[in-house]
């Protein structure tokens, strides 16, 4: 079996770096704001706006948006994610609104139905440093076949080519 992630891929959170805490039989209405990092295992109604991390255990509920500069998604988020750097939804996680984020790691247990927006700036991934070669266009030309005639001008066009006055209609008066 071929292990495609490290751990080195998932969000790392010390229990010391978390300052604020939202309990099981706790639930918020309105926007939760903090200026640190957060665990949600209760419920907010209204949205997360965090200058850390936002962890959302498996039995935490938030109906809203989050902005953070990370989250880690074990239990379910009704709302878009605007995410700074790195989200992970782990495998009890559901996320039902889209997601704008750097980078994203998503278990293919968990649950994600909306769009996902990678952020990122093209020159500072291992591909996008290096400029596509652009196709060549290939357009169709339509050749005129040798035995076509090219349309015939009217001779009052060839007359005005010529510089040659058009005849005067000499039942006109002047």
């Amino acid at each position: 079996m071929f292990n495609f992630f490290k751990d080195e891929n998932k969000i790392r959170v010390s229990e010391t770096s978390i300052t604020t805490f939202v309990g099981a039989d706790t639930k918020v209405e309105g926007t939760l704001i903090t200026h640190s990092s957060v665990r949600i295992d209760g419920k907010i109604v209204g949205g997360v706006v965090a200058d850390g991390t936002v962890v959302l255990s498996q039995d935490g509920e938030i109906q809203g948006n989050v902005i953070a500069d990370n989250i880690v998604v074990a239990g379910v988020v009704d709302g878009n994610l605007n995410i700074k750097d790195k989200t992970n939804i782990e495998p009890t996680g559901e996320v039902y609104g889209d997601i704008n984020t750097a980078r994203i790691l998503i278990d293919e247990q968990s649950v994600f139905q909306g769009k996902c927006n990678m952020n990122i700036d093209r020159s500072k991934s291992k591909r996008g440093r290096f400029k596509l070669k652009e196709a060549p266009i290939v357009r169709k030309e339509t050749a005129e076949k040798p035995s076509e005639k090219p349309a015939e001008k009217p001779v009052e066009a060839d007359k005005q080519e010529k510089n040659e006055q058009p005849e005067k209609d000499t039942n006109k008066p002047e």
